[in-house]
């Protein structure tokens, strides 16, 4: 039911950065170190087990893009009380720009968009970013430059397993749908 449900938030389809709709199997993305907004030191894995997770790429110097995305989150923020399952839900926004997105950038901009206890940001370090970025879109290939990232929403279970990339900008409530599926299973 969950899978059905899933499949349903969005159409299946071909991003900017890669497949979109539901992921499977799921992946489970190589576990890397990130610096979080607090100066912490935390596993990716550890982060994403705490929860259903819907993680978004950003870079906090971003002009353009990124803001929106940063909107997008807080209006699914908003949606989040509303979401009931066996798993509580959470936000996660992944700075990509490592020597731009320091634990202060990271904190401004949750606070720039109101962020709650249930969202939090972090940056990997520099040689990790591509990877994880290739990762989370399931490309082959390297992505190019960080101005041109995508701005696809990754939907984790509650397991750490990528289960779910939206569609570039998505939709507030493809991402509840996504996250209101996994909470459930």
């Amino acid at each position: 039911m969950a899978a059905l449900a899933l499949g349903a938030a969005s159409p299946i389809a071909f991003a900017q950065h890669g497949g979109l709709g539901l992921v499977t199997p799921p992946v489970r993305l190589d576990d890397v170190w990130l610096v979080d907004q607090t100066g912490s030191k935390r596993r990716l894995n550890d982060l994403l087990g705490q929860g259903v997770t819907a993680l978004q790429t950003v870079y906090t110097g971003c002009g353009t893009i990124c803001p929106l995305q940063g909107a997008l989150f807080s209006a699914v923020q908003g949606k989040m009380p509303a979401i009931r399952g066996r798993h509580p839900v959470q936000l996660l926004s992944i700075g990509i720009d490592p020597l731009s997105d320091s634990p202060s950038a990271l904190r401004a901009w949750l606070a720039r968009f109101q962020a709650g206890s249930a969202w939090n940001a972090a940056t990997p370090a520099l040689a990790e970013v591509d990877r994880m970025r290739m990762a989370l879109s399931g490309s082959k290939t390297p992505l190019g430059d960080i101005s041109d990232h995508s701005t696809q929403v990754y939907c984790f279970d509650a397991n750490a397993m990528l289960r779910w990339r939206s569609a570039d900008l998505p939709r507030v409530n493809d991402i509840c749908d996504a996250l209101a599926a996994l909470a459930r299973t």
